[in-house]
């Protein structure tokens, strides 16, 4: 299983390098969405033969990580040491995806606060929505959280968190209690 993932992000970077050499890619913008497309194929599935939870989560991280190559900051990403590392991570399944069938993943990122970057990942098949989830991250540069406000500095990019949707408000209070409960 992990021989697949690893050939996954191995294609996502010789995808991102072709582009890079052969193509004239534009820098996209931070809060637009990314999509990345998936076949579910049988190492995929779990017993029920349907796309297993895992693999959910494995595709928000590819797709996250293209984010990181389509807003242009993988090489100051590198080249200033930073680390983006994930803090948490939820799922809703809606339907199930069967195998040999298409995945779309979107990611977005919805919103920030002076810690966290928040993304909504939504998972469709066609134009079906079959599951949404959020994933909350954080840039880190010797071992110290950098806001996502500075990062964007750096790169020349005067952006503004847009407001919190009412599940990132909800998830993050989710969170909290979590955090004070079992500290």
């Amino acid at each position: 299983m992990t021989m697949n993932l690893i050939g996954r992000f191995f294609l996502l970077l010789v995808r991102a390098l072709f582009r890079a050499l052969f193509q004239r890619s534009q820098v996209s913008d931070p809060l637009a969405p990314i999509h990345q497309y998936y076949r579910v194929w049988p190492h995929d599935m779990d017993i029920n033969i349907h796309l297993t939870a895992a693999r959910y989560f494995s595709f928000g991280d590819l797709c996250r990580t293209q984010w990181i190559i389509d807003t242009g900051m993988g090489p100051a990403y590198l080249k200033a040491g930073y680390r983006i590392v994930l803090n948490a991570q939820e799922m809703t399944y809606i339907r199930e995806f069967r195998p040999f069938s298409r995945v779309k993943v979107q990611a977005q990122l919805v919103c920030w606060d002076e810690k966290y970057g928040y993304f909504e990942q939504r998972y469709y098949h066609g134009d079906q929505l079959y599951s949404v989830g959020h994933a909350r991250v954080a840039v880190l540069q010797k071992g110290k959280v950098k806001s996502l406000d500075a990062v964007f500095q750096e790169q020349g990019m005067a952006l503004t968190s847009p407001p919190e949707t009412e599940a990132v408000t909800d998830w993050k209070a989710t969170l909290a209690a979590k955090r004070s409960r079992f500290s």
